[in-house]
């Protein structure tokens, strides 16, 4: 199989259904802003890994694999807009999102005011992926609506919200982890 195939040349991608459209579809731009996002995680991933600032123990036995857990999920949110008829609910994974989240927050201050996306560069980084989830959102919020799909039967639009709180925690955590305290607004 040769990797380019000239058949998007013309502005028109091939949905998994095989159906052609537009490259600026709806649709694909939605699961196209999944796999952005699931390159800015696996480049989180990578920072991670590599802070220094971060216990290597901590590193292996949290970071690591809560994110790659995540990644994979992705390309199930990414086949279920793909595949709009999708039944998937995602509800088991966003309650391990949700567990995920109130650990975090009990870990760490409570949050009394709006605080600056800054510090360490694993938790900016991580930032920027939440504010790409935010976006792959409300890409899917215009698919489902253009496509005239009820949004509270998209499991998907549920898992990407929980997400990005969870990515806005992680976030803290790193700086956390880092020695980096919350910066005010």
């Amino acid at each position: 199989m040769s990797l380019y195939t000239r058949k998007g040349e013309s502005g028109k991608t091939s949905l998994p259904d095989g159906k052609r459209v537009s490259k600026d579809d709806a649709r694909v731009e939605a699961y196209g802003d999944v796999d952005e996002l699931t390159s800015q995680l696996s480049f989180l991933n990578a920072l991670c890994s590599a802070d220094g600032s971060i216990p290597a123990s901590r590193r292996a036995s949290y970071y690591k694999p809560l994110l790659e857990r995540i990644i994979r999920e992705l390309f199930a949110v990414g086949g279920a807009i793909a595949y709009p008829g999708s039944v998937k609910e995602f509800s088991e994974e966003i309650k391990v999102l949700e567990t995920e989240i109130d650990s975090i927050e009990q870990s760490l201050p409570q949050l009394k005011c709006f605080i600056l996306p800054v510090g360490s560069q694993a938790s900016c980084q991580c930032q920027v992926c939440r504010t790409v989830c935010r976006r792959v959102e409300r890409r899917v919020v215009t698919f489902l609506r253009e496509e005239g799909i009820d949004q509270d039967s998209c499991g998907a639009l549920k898992y990407l919200n929980r997400l990005s709180d969870l990515l806005f925690a992680l976030s803290r955590l790193l700086n956390a982890d880092a020695g980096i305290a919350d910066t005010k607004l």
